[in-house]
């Protein structure tokens, strides 16, 4: 059985491992013995992207582990929000998953027993059907398709080994990796994840399409982010920015979502280096293609457009710990439904993170209620909602603060 611990208890567990004492841990970090019996007593937060990757290096452990810890010997399921403890199964989703990753078929279980490769036409259906599935925050039906799915597009490019059959087999196989990663991802399966973004960037590489090829780099660069891989994410997404020529960055609305897309996932890779300098160019480099785009938008699952920009202000505001400016922002933003409930949820936490920062409880309350409400399965699975209904569960009398905590497993 395992324990779900909290996040200074986490940090105590994986000091005492390395032998450290408070002081100690403190002067790697250049904070007070204060700083970290404060951290460890659960009585401030880390909230800054950075000092969390520094504090995981300090201790010599992955940011996830932090995140969330199981620790031998207590009640619950544990886990490290992944599939099984999204869902409460036993995991076999992520089981048939990590086999349909499997480059050898020996390795693949049953999953290409009398299965025959797809038509082409019917693949592309379903890789979009998988990222409206995504978009539409439908985890556990997604993780349902993601096996068969990965099987066929992988049957597709062993069927098709020349022409423009083969250009189009290894799209398709690409961005199945890529809603494979992200989901992986957003539900804390880094390991496969890392496994799926890495045979997409190869397929899209092999394709020689510039917009899956910038597709599958934002990937790579999302993965990275996860890791606490700042620095490595900043260089991955500036390597095609620099590489394409600006005309054609300029020559679509595909190109212009992808491109203004990536510069915003490099412009918060920038900002958790950090380089604040780097990171408000990349802003304004997506800002010019939203401008350009006109409105928002969706071009290949990107949901690319101004509102999308505005929520990457946000974003690096609170990277920056520029609070006021965190709460003009969130305060104006409006989520209207053109934007994909995948990432109006995930906009609402950094509202709600915006409001509890800035001590308005009831509004971070409030819009973490309605992100939950909206996306269960995607905000239940995210660290940042479950350490915010923490917090605000004990700055807050409210009933449903409380229910909400539970709901999301926070230890009572």
């Amino acid at each position: 059985m395992t324990e779900r611990f909290s996040f200074g208890r986490r940090v105590r567990f994986h000091r005492r491992r390395r032998g450290l004492l408070q002081r100690e841990l403190g002067a790697l970090l250049g904070r007070s013995e204060d700083w970290v019996y404060r951290v460890e007593a659960d009585r401030i937060p880390v909230n800054n992207v950075r000092m969390l990757s520094d504090l995981a290096e300090a201790l010599r452990v992955e940011v996830r582990d932090l995140e969330d810890t199981p620790i031998p010997g207590g009640g619950g399921n544990g886990g490290n929000g992944g599939i099984a403890g999204i869902y409460g199964n036993d995991g076999g989703s992520l089981s048939a998953i990590r086999s349909a990753l499997m480059r050898s078929r020996r390795l693949s279980g049953s999953l290409y027993v009398a299965r025959e490769p797809p038509r082409l036409e019917r693949l592309g259906a379903e890789v979009d059907a998988a990222w409206v599935r995504f978009q539409a925050s439908a985890y556990e039906r997604l993780a349902e398709d993601l096996p068969a799915l990965l099987a066929d597009a992988r049957l597709a490019t062993c069927e098709h080994r020349s022409g423009r059959e083969r250009g189009q087999a290894l799209r398709l196989f690409a961005l199945v990796c890529h809603v494979a990663a992200v989901f992986l991802r957003n539900v804390g399966e880094t390991s496969l994840a890392w496994t799926a973004a890495d045979q997409g960037d190869v397929a899209a590489g092999e394709s020689g399409d510039p917009a899956v090829m910038l597709a599958l780099r934002r990937c790579v660069v999302h993965v990275q982010l996860g890791s606490g891989m700042a620095a490595e994410a900043v260089e991955v997404a500036l390597q095609p920015l620099e590489g394409l020529a600006q005309r054609w960055l300029r020559s679509s609305p595909v190109a212009l979502s992808q491109h203004g897309t990536l510069c915003l996932n490099a412009a918060v890779a920038a900002a958790r280096v950090p380089d604040r300098s780097l990171a408000d160019d990349l802003l304004a480099q997506a800002q010019r293609a939203a401008d350009r785009l006109g409105a928002d938008g969706n071009v290949m699952w990107t949901s690319f457009g101004p509102t999308n920009v505005e929520l990457h202000r946000l974003a690096l505001a609170l990277e920056f710990e520029d609070g006021q400016l965190a709460v003009d922002l969130a305060s104006r933003l409006r989520l209207g439904r053109d934007l994909p409930l995948e990432r109006r949820a995930r906009a609402r936490l950094d509202v709600a993170r915006a409001f509890e920062e800035a001590g308005r409880t009831d509004e971070a309350a409030d819009q973490l209620k309605r992100a939950f409400r909206a996306a269960p399965a995607q905000i239940r699975a995210h660290q940042l909602a479950r350490t915010l209904a923490g917090r605000l569960h004990r700055q807050s009398v409210r009933r449903d603060v409380y229910e909400l905590a539970l709901a999301l497993g926070v230890p009572a």
